[in-house]
């Protein structure tokens, strides 16, 4: 599939979708500081440089795809969160321009968790609204990197469209059965003596680690307010575009508590006390040690690490949205759906025989949302626990949001607020079925699972 990446950076969402056999022909990038290291890392795509605001629907190859993050800031619960009231956040206008006047086969667009907020959440159905008159089916879900095996916690929105003409149903990729990437795994064979810069331009070294300078400036009164260094042994926090803002690199302890508003580093251990460099917060993004940041102002190398949608995250999408273009019906509707789903204990198994009700954790919640955004009930429900698997068909509803208080009258013990409530018409004993549907997943997580059915 041919793809036009938009407010493309430096490419980290393009390098995925390039790895997960995607042909990336056209990008578009505004800011002048990042071009270089587009091309260079981009040598086969097309890089246009104009303002978003005055391109043309024939400036723009045609593509079965559109993929991009608008810009972040305005929706960013560590900024000034003006939404659409800064101009920065009505560029996600000329996203959804772009894309209605290219009818795609598919969109992606991603953008910070604030985006889903109270505050934010009438625009964010703006959006939404905007793209359904498009001629879009949407998904939409709060994503942690964590999931898929990306050294940081970092949480972001994405929406999925699939135009409305094709009977495709889209699910998002099922997070990794793998255990996390810690930091020790990421940087751990990295020097540890980067070279430093503050406010002097950056000599480039062509040594054996590209891009492994750091940023010295100051701390300021909001960094210092809380811990900023995880160990070796733990993920990293959310990497970020500002150079002032980066994580403290894990050689260094645990900066010590002072107050509600302060922490300070310990005492005679200063001097381990650095930001991590821009290669390892590549790292840590999951670009490879070949991709070259170009750049002469350490801000700058920051700032295109920082602002990139890690690739690995990237790679995941592109092979769901592979995936369920490969299984697309070829009939005029959409796919019969499963539901895949964990059982904890023998006792919730057969309280779900009993009260014929299967739930999952919903709300504003990573891997929470899409359940109650599939173009069409569920039909069956495969449900597993050690080497315990059962089949059951669903009753034609669309999942119900239900609290804890329900599902503790029905004998369940939940922990949360708010979930998907299914229910269970009756248990199916054919095997042969139970066997198609287990055999399109690659393997039973216990993180709930949504499957196209081709029976």
């Amino acid at each position: 599939m041919k793809v036009v990446s938009l407010f493309a950076g430096c490419g980290g969402l393009d390098l995925g979708f390039e790895q997960a056999g995607f042909d990336v022909v056209w990008a578009n990038e505004f800011d002048a500081t990042i071009h270089a290291t587009y091309r260079l890392n981009h040598p086969q795509t097309e890089l246009n440089t104009s303002d978003i605001r005055d391109i043309a629907p024939q400036d723009i190859p045609d593509c079965d795809g559109i993929i991009g993050g608008p810009p972040c800031q305005s929706w960013s619960l560590g900024g000034k969160c003006l939404g659409i009231e800064d101009e920065r956040g009505k560029l996600v206008y000329d996203y959804i321009r772009i894309v209605r006047e290219k009818k795609p086969k598919f969109f992606i667009m991603e953008n910070v968790p604030g985006m889903v907020t109270p505050r934010h959440f009438d625009s964010f159905k703006q959006f939404l609204s905007l793209f359904e008159q498009a001629g879009y089916r949407l998904k939409y879900e709060l994503v942690n990197a964590a999931d898929f095996k990306i050294p940081q916690e970092r949480l972001r929105v994405i929406i999925v469209g699939i135009r409305s003409d094709l009977h495709v149903e889209y699910f998002f990729p099922s997070p990794s059965s793998a255990k996390p990437i810690t930091l020790h795994r990421a940087i751990g064979d990295l020097p540890t003596n980067p070279h430093p810069y503050y406010k002097e331009k950056v000599v480039p070294d062509e040594g054996n680690v590209l891009n492994h300078d750091y940023y010295t400036g100051p701390y300021d009164k909001k960094f210092m307010a809380r811990n900023r260094v995880r160990s070796w042994d733990e993920l990293s926090f959310t990497i970020q575009a500002q150079a002032k803002n980066e994580p403290l690199h894990p050689q260094a302890p645990k900066m010590v508590y002072v107050s509600q508003e302060e922490r300070r580093f310990e005492t005679g251990k200063e001097p381990l006390y650095r930001r991590l460099s821009v290669r390892e917060c590549a790292r840590i993004q999951t670009f490879p040690d070949n991709f070259k940041f170009v750049y002469s102002d350490i801000l700058d190398g920051y700032k295109m690490v920082g602002n990139a949608v890690p690739p690995r995250l990237a790679f995941y999408l592109a092979k769901s949205i592979s995936s369920c273009f490969s299984t697309c019906s070829t009939s005029e509707t959409m796919p019969e759906l499963a539901l895949i789903g964990y059982v904890k204990s023998e006792a919730d198994f057969e309280t779900i025989r009993k009260q014929k009700h299967y739930y999952i954790r919903g709300g504003n919640r990573p891997g929470a949302m899409q359940f109650g955004q599939v173009s069409k009930p569920f039909k069956w429900l495969v449900l597993h626990r050690n080497d315990q698997v059962e089949l059951f068909e669903l009753v034609q509803n669309p999942a119900a949001a239900c609290r804890q208080e329900e599902l503790i009258r029905m004998g369940f013990h939940p922990r949360g607020q708010e979930y998907w409530l299914f229910d269970i018409d009756k248990r199916i004993e054919d095997k042969e079925l139970l066997s198609k549907i287990v055999g399109q997943v690659e393997t039973l997580k216990t993180a709930p699972q949504i499957v196209s059915v081709n029976i």
